[in-house]
C-alpha cells in the first residue's frame, strides 16, 4: 500500500487528501465560545468586517426633508481594519523524524500513510484550538492580542473601556448588594442602546452567585439566607428579573508548550476563559455576538494546491508538505488566516469578581 504516497515519496500524502482534512467543520459542538461566535469562510476579511459593522451597529436615524432640499449625507461606521489580516496561524512538524521513529517501532510501510495523515489532522486541530483561544480572549477582554512568534499587535474592536473594567463585588464592604450591581450593569447596557440577554462565565462564578446572601434572599426569602440556591432557581431568577436568559459556562482548558524537562516536551494547561470573569452579552437574532472569519493564508498563492483534480474548494485550514535536501527532511504544515469579529462593540459588558472587606 506504499504507492498511496504521492510520487512514491515516503510520507508525501496526495494533496486531495489534505484538502479533505482542511474542509472539516471547525465548529466544536462542545465548545461554549462557538455558541456565541460562528465560523465563516470568506475571501475578503476586510470587506466582510465592514459589512458586519454596517449591519449590526445601532441604526442611525434619517431626517425629514423638504421636497426641494438636498438629502443629508450619512457616514459609514469606522472599523479597525489595520490588523485584521494579521491573524496567520501555522504550525509544522518534522515528518521524516516522525517516520523514522515509527519505522524503528515496527510500523510497516503500508501503515505509515495513516500515521502521516493523522499527524496532519492533529496539526489542523492545533490551528483550530488557537482560534478558540482568540474567541475567548475577545469575550474576556474586548480585544484580541497576538504576542507570539515575533508578533506584537492588538486588534481593538471598539468596546468602550468603561464596559471592559466593570466589577462584581461579592465582599462585605461592597457599595451595593450583588443583585443591585447586576441591575446596574443591565441598565447601563440599555443606556448604550443594547439589551443584555445572557452572560458567559466560569462555574466558580456561577457558584459565587448561588452562595451570595443577597441573591439567596431575593430568590428564597430572608429565612433561607445561607442556603445554597439551586442552579435552576438561579437561572430562572436571572431570566425573570434581568432578562439574562442564556447562561454559558466555560471551564475548558488547552495546552501550551512549557519549559522542557529531562529533554521531554512539557505541556502547560491553561483556561480558555478566566475563572474570575463574567461577560454580559447581547446577541443578534441568531444567538451570536460575532463571527470567526477564516481567510486564505499565503499557501493559496501556490496555485496547484487549489487546482487538485479541478477542485475549487477553499478549506478552513490548509495542510501542505515540502521537502528539503540538506538536511533531508519532509515537513508537514497546517496554516489558516483567522480573526474573530464582534457585531456590535456595545454588546459586551465585562466584569471581574472582587471582594471588598467590610468595615
Amino acid at each position: 500500500m506504499a504507492n498511496r504516497f504521492e510520487d512514491n515519496i515516503l510520507g508525501l500524502v496526495p494533496q486531495e487528501e489534505w484538502l479533505d482534512v482542511g474542509l472539516t467543520d471547525v465548529t466544536r459542538p462542545n465548545d461554549p465560545a462557538d455558541r456565541l461566535f460562528g465560523d465563516v469562510k470568506t475571501s475578503n476579511l476586510v470587506a466582510y468586517w465592514e459589512s458586519i459593522a454596517a449591519e449590526y451597529n445601532v441604526p442611525l436615524m434619517a431626517v425629514f426633508h423638504g421636497f426641494d432640499t438636498e438629502a443629508q449625507q450619512t457616514f459609514r461606521v469606522p472599523v479597525d481594519t489595520h490588523n485584521i489580516e494579521k491573524g496567520l496561524i501555522k504550525v509544522k512538524i518534522n515528518q521524516s523524524e516522525r517516520m523514522r521513529a515509527l519505522l524503528r517501532s515496527g510500523v510497516q510501510n503500508d501503515e505509515l500513510y495513516d500515521y502521516v495523515l493523522n499527524d496532519g489532522i492533529r496539526l489542523a486541530d492545533q490551528v483550530v484550538t488557537r482560534t478558540k483561544v482568540a474567541k475567548n480572549e475577545l469575550l474576556a477582554t474586548g480585544k484580541v492580542t497576538i504576542k507570539e512568534n515575533n508578533l506584537d499587535l492588538t486588534v481593538d474592536y471598539g468596546v468602550p473601556q468603561g464596559q471592559t473594567s466593570l466589577t462584581l463585588d461579592f465582599g462585605a464592604g461592597a457599595s451595593a448588594p450583588v443583585d443591585e450591581q447586576l441591575e446596574g450593569i443591565v441598565s447601563a447596557a440599555i443606556a448604550a442602546g443594547v439589551t443584555l440577554n445572557g452572560f458567559y462565565t466560569s462555574r466558580a462564578m456561577l457558584n459565587k452567585l448561588r452562595k451570595n446572601a443577597a441573591i439567596q434572599q431575593a430568590i428564597n426569602g430572608v429565612n433561607m439566607v445561607g442556603s445554597l440556591v439551586s442552579n435552576s432557581d438561579l437561572r430562572a431568577y436571572l431570566s425573570e428579573e434581568f432578562g439574562l436568559n442564556e447562561i454559558i459556562t466555560n471551564d475548558l482548558t488547552y495546552g501550551v508548550e512549557g519549559t522542557p524537562s529531562n529533554n521531554r516536551p512539557h505541556v502547560v494547561a491553561k483556561r480558555y476563559f478566566p475563572e474570575s470573569k463574567v461577560t454580559f452579552f447581547s446577541t443578534n437574532n441568531g444567538g451570536k455576538v460575532g463571527d470567526g472569519l477564516w481567510g486564505d493564508p499565503p499557501e493559496t498563492d501556490v496555485a496547484q494546491f487549489l487546482d487538485v483534480n479541478g477542485s475549487s474548494e477553499s478549506p478552513y485550514v490548509y495542510i501542505t508538505q515540502w521537502s528539503e535536501k540538506d538536511p533531508a527532511v519532509l515537513w508537514t504544515k497546517a496554516s489558516a488566516l483567522f480573526i474573530p469579529v464582534l457585531y456590535n462593540p456595545n454588546s459586551l459588558f465585562i466584569a471581574t469578581a472582587t471582594e471588598t472587606a467590610g468595615g
